[in-house]
């Protein structure tokens, strides 16, 4: 039997969560119930690939692990995000649920790119679902800005490591050869792109 959700924070059992049909409408378990997501927008889509692309270079050429992007993530409070772009190293290699297309443990590294309608969500439910399974490392990405937040785990909860706009270069704690720059990754949004609900 499928199930259908109409609006957001919609009460289930994980079970019936697991039974819902692929999107659209896609949705996230958190706590009980299923909350429905924007689906990303072109900017959003942009970044993404201009940074996943580099980290899928970067960690292929070093062997330093697996990158994915937009994936289902089960952590392992039994809550189930798609962050924008997930990294494993070999120590920490995901569980795959090869049925459900699920990853399932804790990611060294997760990459949210902030988007108007979602950055609330993902700076205050997300991340403390994160901190709370302590995923070792976090990055925000403002879509608009382009400015990288890093954040590390600690048992106090996330410290934020670095902060850089688009013109500086962006050396990731986890990445120490890595360099980034997002103004010459990603092109500005222009002005009217900026009001729009990327």
């Amino acid at each position: 039997m499928s199930l259908s959700v109409r609006s957001r924070g919609v009460p289930m059992s994980r079970e019936q969560f697991l039974q819902l049909p692929e999107g659209p409408p896609f949705y996230d378990y958190v706590n009980g119930e299923a909350i429905e997501v924007n689906r990303p927008t072109l900017r959003h889509q942009e970044i993404l690939l201009a940074l996943a692309s580099q980290l899928l270079l970067h960690t292929r050429a070093k062997q330093l692990g697996k990158v994915a992007i937009e994936v289902n993530l089960e952590l392992p409070n039994g809550n189930i995000y798609t962050p924008d772009i997930l990294f494993y190293s070999p120590q920490t290699e995901p569980r795959l649920d090869l049925q459900r297309g699920y990853v399932r443990g804790v990611p060294d590294l997760i990459v949210e790119i902030l988007s108007p309608s979602t950055a609330e969500y993902d700076r205050t439910q997300k991340m403390s679902d994160y901190a709370a399974c302590q995923v070792p490392w976090v990055w925000l990405v403002d879509q608009d800005t382009l400015v990288i937040e890093e954040y590390q785990w600690t048992p106090e909860g996330y410290l934020r490591r670095q902060a850089v706009n688009a013109q500086t270069p962006f050396t990731p704690h986890l990445f120490l050869e890595l360099t980034l720059q997002m103004a010459q990754l990603v092109p500005a949004a222009s002005e009217s792109e900026s009001q729009e609900d990327f």
